[in-house]
């Protein structure tokens, strides 16, 4: 510790102030990684197939998936970050972790719930046996948040679910990560860390790949809520080497066509690594998606967060930026939503290429979507908006 650190007053700021803005092209990384996942998902269901896997490039891009859960790691916790830096001495941990069940817990109930309905539907009538023991014990691994600690012996209910199991984790741990990641003085200091927050994610693949990659334990290795931490951890810390910058270094017209250039060049790598070449063995598999991505995505966030040039201006858009704080309802809802969709087109309508035709899933995907945005801009937000309003005038 520098010697003017240990003698400067306890209430006078040493570092650069967090910024205070929202960032709305983050948004837009939040749809498209939301968007990219929905459609990988249909898609492993047997969606698609009247295209016959053509055009190429873009079943290369939603099979990847290029863009998945990861990200969205990496933006919780660069989000939330820039978010409560400025009223870190505010924060509360209970508070944070009540309004966060409030906002997703009851979707992933009703989620879980629709897939128990759905495992017993789908053997009614039929020679397969109910396990009602391993339904039950599967249901309370989904709803209490140990699926992404423990998915073995379990019933794979509704798969997504497992990001929400380890994003709680995170959310639980949010707070003396965010105190001790504004201790960092510097951005050397800072990338330090993120590389060694990156080292677990690395190491667990290689684990895997040690193991000889079995099937049998891919969703433990995929889904462990310990390992996803590092991934949120290195988005709070992309926060904080982001306040930590020299904003006045560059001219702004410089800043708009080097962040365009770079966009560019990470859609070309993220295009590369998804590539047979890259992805020729389960352990090079593994590590393209679950470790080379990470340092895309980390430069991507960072590009996005100077909001400028043209791509910062598309996914800041209105539309695309509202669409993307709605995404993660999407992400839960969509696996029970189109299983219960396809099951009452096959027993009542005698109809079995409803996830086939393309049209149909463009329209799903739509109305998914849709229907997101109309839940948190009229129903959630004016509920917020009461409940603020009685507050504020209890009589």
């Amino acid at each position: 510790m520098s010697d003017t650190a240990a003698t400067a007053p306890a209430s006078t700021p040493t570092l650069p102030q967090p910024p205070k803005r929202y960032f709305n092209a983050i948004d837009g990384l939040r749809l498209l990684a939301s968007v990219n996942v929905v459609l990988f998902h249909l898609e492993t269901m047997g969606g698609l197939n009247d295209l016959g896997g053509k055009p190429g490039w873009l079943f290369r891009i939603i099979k990847g998936p290029a863009f998945h859960a990861s990200l969205f790691f990496i933006l919780g916790g660069f989000i939330f970050a820039t978010k409560f830096a400025p009223k870190v001495a505010e924060f509360d941990s209970r508070a944070f972790l009540k309004k966060r069940l409030r906002e997703l817990y009851p979707l992933h109930v009703i989620t879980t719930l629709a897939m128990v309905a759905l495992y017993v539907v789908k053997r009614l009538g039929t020679n397969d046996v109910i396990n009602v023991p391993k339904l039950i014990f599967s249901a309370f691994m989904h709803l209490s948040f140990l699926w992404s600690f423990c998915p073995l012996g379990s019933m794979n209910l509704n798969t997504p679910s497992w990001a929400l199991s380890a994003m709680f984790l995170c959310y639980v741990l949010f707070g003396p990560l965010l105190k001790w990641s504004l201790k960092l003085k510097n951005r050397l200091v800072v990338m330090g860390w993120m590389v060694l927050f990156f080292t677990p994610l690395v190491a667990w693949g290689i684990l895997y790949g040690a193991m000889g990659s079995p099937s049998a334990l891919y969703q433990l290795f995929h889904g462990f809520a310990p390992v996803r931490f590092f991934e949120f951890g290195l988005g709070t810390l992309l926060a904080r080497f982001f306040m930590l910058r020299d904003e006045n270094r560059r001219t702004p017209l410089f800043i708009a066509v080097r962040c365009d250039l770079a966009v560019l060049l990470l859609c070309c790598l993220v295009f590369l690594n998804l590539s047979s070449t890259v992805r020729a063995t389960r352990v090079t598999e593994w590590l393209s998606y679950h470790c080379w991505m990470i340092p895309l995505y980390l430069t991507a966030i960072y590009t996005m967060s100077m909001e400028k040039g043209v791509f910062a201006r598309i996914m800041a858009h209105g539309v695309v930026q509202k669409l993307g704080r709605t995404s993660f309802y999407p992400y839960l809802a969509h696996i029970p939503l189109i299983s219960i969709i396809t099951l009452f087109c096959e027993r009542v309508l005698n109809y079995k290429k409803f996830l086939h035709n393309p049209v149909n899933i463009l329209a799903f995907t739509v109305l998914l979507y849709g229907c997101s945005y109309v839940y948190v801009y009229a129903v959630r937000n004016k509920r917020r908006e009461r409940k603020s309003i009685m507050e504020r005038n209890p009589c």
